[in-house]
């Protein structure tokens, strides 16, 4: 019923856009379909008019009639396999008939498509010396219309795709990504090394600092704007420059739209859905150029984690990474002096708030409190004008407006305490309310638990976090802006001795802004809470006291009282708590007979305490002009010759401006304030959470670039090409040689081989060569917590190198098939990434490596000292470095085939990815190999940080009817099952049967689409119409974001209402 009550809206508007439509002007189209060789009449013939979506197909005489055509200037299209498509511009007149013929040539190919992506030549998809994968509208509205996040997720050339999940798991990335982006990551070489175009020209990057390069946010686009996205899946370093290492994603937009369209769609899962609104509007004004302005608007619900309950898991043990901590609430007790790890005094009722007891810790399971999808809103607008000079030139101008919104981030109650548990900071002592209360229940009388630490009259140490089970988590607003504005213009002139030649010259403008923030808690607010002095307006303050093992000291007291008045006692014990807000556990809906009414933390405390935001503004600008000259050098039988050449500029500039309470420079102490701290304690005033540093970076590019295709006879094509780029820190010569071999030709077929060789260069980016330390929270084995990584950059790093080859064999048939066979390899040498956090970690907990490692390690006596064990470290400093390199081959596979069937058009295909192997070379420092070498192809790779997860096989088959207004389309997609090998190697056995193999997740999906009549469309469709649920996974959620889907069964409804001219 819910699903239905979401669609009798749109239901009724599609009632009332028919009412609507019968009332207007319209007419008839009919006519005749040929043969244009034979003179023949041709049935079954698809004529359609694209920008109404009206169609009819031929009979046996070649007749057709498309009736209810509204009036005006429409284009007219013609489809029949083994013919190239025939095009008519027709005029219709409200109440008239208009006539035509259509004569269609015959032909082995499909030309009609023409790919722009990959060269400075327009080229057929059979022409080419490479292979581009094109996903129309019409597939996209085949596939669902997904997301893009979904789409790249399915596309099997794409690995590690970020999109949806919590930004803290964003592994192999430092977690400073909104939930509201999307990328693209071919080969699964990291997304900054795929280039995104947007009409074929650069877009800026996201706002926020990442190692190894930032990446371009390709959900900023609006959907209804899209015509086709063109996947080019090799390396295009000679064509497009650096960033086009592992492949190109060119998103093309509807430049030619005519009329008006308006779509609404909702999709529908168990415990939440998207909607999505859009418009489109596109018109030649009178005799000048051709507008087309589209807007759109797209909202998702919150889809907690409680709504997949199954990916809750209870603790299994050790060797686990699952999403519980090491220090919860309630928490464990030392006394008499500070002891981390350790629990003197355990929470009795530790299983019953929905924790588990381990003999020095209560644990505390904070997954419940990341959400799998946050609640979000997209307002997507672009507009374009495309014209013609008097003097022939065309121009082209572009802008794009794009606003992200995460309205209630969603995050635990609190963070873990570091570094304050080697402190006096959270000191309990004798009279602390909630310690009496304690000892009344705990330790009254002899023989009582804790009898002798009740009278021992020694000060207690809290070992835990503020707050954990008692919930609820806490909110923060995000949002992010993007604005792009691009023109160029070409045309053609005589040049080289009267030769035609064609100039491209175009000037594009980005800019991107958002922010990244965190709750923090003031480690000052925690020392006055634990002393009876927390709240808004006690009015006691604090001063450094570096004498002192808190490193503070009350300021002063004036007459106040500790725990009266507007002074409040925080209390960690679990007699403040009545109900905990753990999902599942045996207080969510009993009253815990601990509680204390009075000793509970009241709301203002708890937002006085534990609530203050730590954001960081970022910006990144991009600036890029080019020129490119293009030409024919000679043409005749033997040889077909042409030329490109240009240059292309580009600067880009990054910033970060982080606000008051969250800038280093201004609070670097445990004191706002103070600046008299050590060194090695400038990590701010919070626990847990870092601060940060401004930065304001800047990058120049200048890039000269070539390219020569030649046509040798009728058989043999080659594409060369080279790029030379430099950079402020680097440059480099790369050069490519493409070929086309024609092995065989006949009327109905044509077999050919295709494959390219080049080599492709990347400098280091603006962030890896930032020496500020970017540091982010991130998950240590050792402790069980996530804690403070510092990525340092250096200025000395190398640019990364690369070798690509790819080599492959095309068949396409007369009859609708085709078959492509592609073979791919590229070999990277000094990649650029962050040293291994994680394994320096575990390494450094061998005795036989502290010496080696404590550089890496803030003990709580400071940097590189090496006296803490690994479970006590508070931070960890590690370098961006040049890794030895990477080599990465597969296998893509395309079969596909159509055929006339009945009265419509039978379609099928295969699509698959196979990866061979991802060899990653040994990271050493000094003779301890720091990353051992290994193949990541089938494995999950957690914690490695040049290989995302990377099954071997991605795959789907599709099989598809279209006849008269309906199409009826399914999708089986299939990704194969991979190890992780940090699961498999646990000594615990829970942990190697559960999680050692993710189990290969099968999805199946099914399109209905059906032209209602004048215009109105609808489409149904079932996404994962069997429920699969995501393989079980040993990380955080407890499934591979990255790789697989949460939202399990999707039903999704949606409308569009097509007019013609305007």
């Amino acid at each position: 019923m819910f699903f239905l009550s979401r669609f009798i809206p749109i239901l009724a508007c599609a009632a009332l856009f028919s009412n609507v439509v019968q009332a207007q002007s319209v007419g008839t189209v009919t006519g005749t379909v040929f043969d244009a060789a034979s003179g023949e009449r041709l049935e079954v013939v698809q004529v359609h008019i694209p920008t109404l979506k009206l169609s009819a197909v031929s009979d046996a005489q070649g007749r057709f009639t498309i009736p209810n055509v509204p009036s005006g200037m429409h284009e007219l299209k013609a489809a029949l396999i083994g013919y190239a498509s025939a095009t008519a511009v027709i005029t219709v007149t409200a109440g008239e008939t208009v006539t035509v013929a259509l004569q269609m040539n015959p032909s082995a190919l499909y030309l009609d498509e023409v790919v722009v992506t990959g060269s400075a030549f327009e080229e057929s998809p059979i022409s080419l010396t490479y292979a581009v994968e094109v996903v129309g509208r019409e597939k996209m509205a085949e596939q669902g219309s997904p997301q893009a996040v979904d789409f790249f997720k399915n596309l099997g050339a794409s690995h590690g795709v970020i999109g949806e999940r919590s930004s803290w798991y964003n592994a192999g990335q430092a977690a400073t990504l909104a939930e509201s982006i999307a990328n693209v990551n071919l080969r699964g070489l990291g997304a900054s090394r795929t280039l995104v175009l947007i009409n074929s020209r650069r877009q800026t990057y996201v706002p926020a600092r990442l190692i190894g390069g930032r990446f371009v946010d390709v959900n900023v686009i609006p959907s209804i704007a899209i015509d086709r996205i063109e996947v080019l899946k090799e390396g295009a370093g000679a064509i497009y420059g650096s960033d086009a290492v592992a492949g190109v994603a060119n998103f093309l937009t509807r430049s030619d739209f005519e009329g008006f369209e308006i779509s609404g769609a909702h999709e529908n899962f168990a415990g939440a859905g998207d909607t999505n609104i859009g418009a489109i509007w596109g018109k030649k004004l009178a005799e000048g150029p051709h507008a087309v302005i589209s807007a759109e608007w797209m909202g998702r619900q919150v889809l907690p984690s409680t709504e997949r309950d199954y990916l809750l898991q209870p603790w299994h043990g050790g060797g686990q990474r699952l999403g519980w901590s090491s220090l919860g609430n309630p928490g464990t007790f030392a006394i008499g002096a500070p002891a981390p790890w350790t629990a003197a005094i355990h929470a009795p009722r530790c299983e019953e708030f929905g924790g588990f007891r381990e003999s020095w810790t209560c644990r505390f399971r904070y997954q419940q409190y990341e959400n799998l999808v946050e609640k979000m809103s997209h307002i997507r607008v672009f507009s374009e004008l495309n014209g013609t000079l008097d003097n022939g030139t065309d121009y082209h101008m572009e802008y794009l407006w794009a606003q992200a919104e995460i309205p209630d981030w969603y995050t635990t109650p609190s963070y873990p305490p570091f570094p304050l548990t080697d402190t006096s900071i959270m000191e309990v002592a004798s009279d602390h309310p909630g310690r009496q209360a304690f000892c009344q229940d705990y330790g009254a009388n002899p023989g009582d638990l804790y009898y002798d630490a009740c009278h021992g009259g020694e000060n207690w140490y809290f070992n835990g976090r503020p707050f954990g089970n008692s919930g609820p988590g806490r909110t923060l607003s995000r949002q992010s802006n993007t604005l792009r504005m691009a023109a160029s213009a070409n045309g053609d002139f005589k040049a080289f001795g009267g030769r035609d030649a064609h100039f491209d010259v175009g000037l594009a403008y980005s800019r991107t802004s958002g922010n990244y923030n965190l709750p923090g808690v003031y480690i000052e607010r925690l020392f006055l809470g634990f002393r009876g002095f927390g709240g808004p307006d006690c009015g006691v303050d604090v001063v450094a006291d570096p004498t002192s093992l808190a490193g503070m000291r009350l300021g002063r007291i004036y007459d106040q009282v500790a725990g009266q008045g507007n002074c409040h006692y925080y209390n960690p014990f679990g007699n403040a708590i009545e109900f905990t807000d753990q999902y599942g556990s045996g207080f969510e809906n009993s009253p815990n007979p601990d509680y204390r009414s009075g000793l509970e933390n009241s709301p203002e405390l708890r937002e006085w305490l534990a609530n203050q935001e730590v954001d960081l503004q970022s910006t990144a600008d991009m600036l890029v002009a080019d020129a490119t000259l293009t030409g024919t050098w000679t043409e005749n039988v033997w040889l077909n010759a042409s030329y490109a050449a240009g240059y292309q500029f580009r600067k880009l500039s990054a910033t970060g401006d982080p606000n008051d309470p969250g800038d280093v420079t201004i609070n670097p102490c445990p004191v706002p304030g103070d600046k008299g701290c050590s060194e090695e304690d400038k990590f701010g005033p919070y626990a847990f959470t870092n601060v940060n540093r401004p930065y304001s970076e800047d990058q120049t590019v200048h890039r000269f670039f070539g390219e020569i295709p030649l046509s040798l006879g009728e058989r043999v094509d080659v594409q060369l090409a080279a790029n030379y780029e430099f950079h402020d820190v680097a440059s480099s010569f790369d050069p490519k040689v493409g070929w086309r071999v024609q092995l065989s030709q006949s009327p109905t077929h044509s077999l050919f081989m295709r494959g390219s060789v080049q080599t492709t260069f990347r400098t280091p980016s603006l962030d890896d060569v930032n020496e500020s330390p970017l540091s982010t929270l991130e998950w240590i084995n050792q402790t069980g917590a996530y804690q403070t990584v510092d990525r340092i950059g250096s200025k000395d790093l190398k640019p990364e190198q690369a070798f690509t080859y790819n080599a492959g064999l095309a068949l396409v048939t007369d009859t609708g098939s085709e078959v492509t066979f592609d073979y791919w390899s590229y070999d990277f040498s000094d990649v650029i990434g962050a040293m291994p956090h994680g394994r320096i970690t575990d390494l450094y907990a061998e005795e036989a490596n502290k010496n080696a490692l404590k550089q890496f390690i803030v003990c709580p006596d400071g940097v590189g000292t090496g006296t803490c064990a690994a479970s006590a470290l508070e931070r960890v400093r590690v370098d961006i470095v040049n890794w030895p390199g990477v080599k990465t081959s597969g296998i893509d596979v395309h079969l596909g085939t159509r055929m006339s069937a009945g009265t419509g058009q039978f379609a099928a295909s295969l699509d698959g990815t196979y990866t061979l192997s991802y060899e990653t070379k040994a990271l050493m420092h000094g003779n301890l190999v720091l990353q051992e070498a290994a193949d990541a192809a089938g494995y999950l790779n957690f914690g490695n940080p040049i290989a995302t997860s990377l099954p071997k096989l991605k795959g789907r088959v599709s099989a598809g009817y279209h006849w008269k207004t309906y199409s009826l389309v399914s999708y089986l997609n299939y990704i194969s099952s991979y190890e992780d090998r940090g699961s498999m190697g646990s000594d615990n056995a829970n942990i190697r049967n559960i999680f050692g193999t993710i189990d290969s997740f099968v999805t199946w999906d099914v399109s209905f689409l059906w032209n209602v009549s004048r215009g109105v469309n609808i489409a149904f469709s079932g996404m994962n119409l069997l429920g699969a649920r995501p393989p079980l996974v040993n990380i955080e959620q407890a499934y591979d974001g990255f790789t697989h889907d949460p939202k399990e069964r999707r039903l999704k409804l949606g409308l569009t209402y097509q007019l013609g001219s305007l």
